[in-house]
């Protein structure tokens, strides 16, 4: 029998096992159960999830070094004005947490982390320094009935040993204030040749709160000391062994004469410093999200869009 002659005589079919698509001989084994090579005569996999509890093939999937997340935004995530999506925090749970485990967000904002903390069943922690924000978070566990997993505490990130055990958290999972950046640095800094253009300027994110020990009202190299001081906190609150994820994303500082600011190589610094031992970094691609403004035009100046964001994952020892 010809080569082409046995090709056709082949069976297509999805795996019944990873769905992966396949095909078989009439009449063989592999038919009749409908599986591909590689899960035939495999047995069910025994071994004990150290760490979640993804299959294999979830596994894979989430290990994408680039990722793009649904950013469909609640009522309260607009007021915020920049929480990451709730796709994201459930990716990131369901990776470094089994059902049970502690999660932790020291700048948990309108709780989107503990939100999703409720739906996936982990306990959840959040601190918050705007009170405004950290009611709306609490009203919200009271009203999905899971204040008894789900804990907003209105204090300062930097003071988060007062309430939180060392040794005691799985997960560390939050995106900080950008320092003074948010008032300093202007959506629409490049329409300085805005006549040359009919698009729209697109506004950063409004401040979070006059307080003056608010990381977002804090210089650059403050900011950066006040990290530093939530990182070894974090730190000791986290289990041996146990993962924290920092959503952070490099800005311009124009007024400065700083084309650009790389701020998550200057967080992964400081993690480094305060012990942490640099894991893993993801690209959160917003482009898709975020429409392209003509940055520069038509001077010799030539700035690209921003549109992604660092998951910087960190390790504790």
């Amino acid at each position: 029998m010809t080569t082409a002659s046995a090709r056709q005589r082949r069976v297509r079919f999805a795996c019944s096992r990873c769905e992966d698509p396949t095909d078989a001989f009439p009449g063989t084994a592999r038919l009749v159960r409908k599986l591909c090579r590689a899960c035939f005569g495999k047995g069910a996999d025994r071994r004990p999830r150290e760490l979640n509890e993804l299959t294999g093939k979830e596994w894979a999937l989430a290990s994408r070094s680039v990722e793009e997340y649904p950013d469909t935004r609640s009522e309260k995530q607009r007021e915020h004005g920049a929480c990451f999506p709730p796709a994201l925090a459930r990716q990131q749970i369901e990776i470094y947490t089994r059902r049970g485990g502690v999660v932790l967000d020291p700048f948990v904002g309108v709780g989107t982390t503990l939100d999703v903390c409720a739906e996936l069943g982990r306990r959840g922690i959040g601190i918050e320094l705007n009170r405004t924000f950290a009611n709306r978070a609490r009203a919200d566990v009271v009203r999905a009935g899971a204040s008894a997993t789900q804990q907003v505490i209105s204090d300062d990130a930097r003071n988060l040993r007062r309430h939180v055990p060392d040794e005691s958290v799985d997960l560390v999972l939050t995106s900080p204030p950008y320092g003074a950046l948010l008032k300093d640095v202007k959506g629409a800094f490049a329409y300085k040749w805005k006549e040359h253009s009919a698009i729209a300027p697109v506004a950063n994110p409004r401040p979070y709160s006059a307080h003056p020990g608010d990381l977002g009202n804090l210089e650059y190299g403050d900011f950066l000391d006040a990290l530093s001081t939530c990182l070894e906190a974090t730190r000791a609150v986290l289990r041996g062994g146990a993962y924290a994820v920092w959503i952070v994303k490099d800005f311009r500082a124009l007024k400065a004469g700083l084309p650009y600011v790389n701020l998550h190589g200057h967080f992964i610094e400081r993690a480094e410093r305060a012990g942490f031992t640099l894991w893993d970094l993801r690209i959160y691609n917003q482009t898709r999200h975020r429409p392209l403004v003509c940055l520069g035009f038509p001077s010799r100046r030539f700035y690209l869009n921003i549109g992604h964001s660092y998951l910087v994952v960190l390790r504790k020892p």
